[in-house]
């Protein structure tokens, strides 16, 4: 019976792995379940800008020494705010 595609990396991975110690794999397998301990408990959101719109926030990050990740908290707090809505705060 031949491996399939996903037996066949996962065998690779496996090997690879192996030869360099406890070094993690180059590849990630889609299902792997690790997280960054400050990704737990919540979902990703993804919107797509015009790349001088992504500039500005990220110039925006820089003068005001915080994250893009910061940044968005604060702006879907203020969008929750506009519309009525309970905001979250500090997370």
């Amino acid at each position: 019976m031949a491996k399939s595609a996903f037996g066949k990396l996962k065998a690779v991975e496996t090997s690879a792995a192996a030869t360099v110690g406890d070094a993690p794999p180059a590849v990630r397998m889609v299902n792997d379940t690790k997280k960054q301990a400050s990704r737990v408990g919540r979902k990703t959101v993804i919107f797509y800008d015009l790349p001088e719109a992504v500039r500005e926030l990220k110039r925006l990050g820089v003068d005001q020494d915080r994250t893009i990740q910061d940044l968005m908290q604060e702006a879907v707090d203020d969008l929750l705010v506009k519309y009525g809505k309970h905001a979250f705060g500090k997370r």
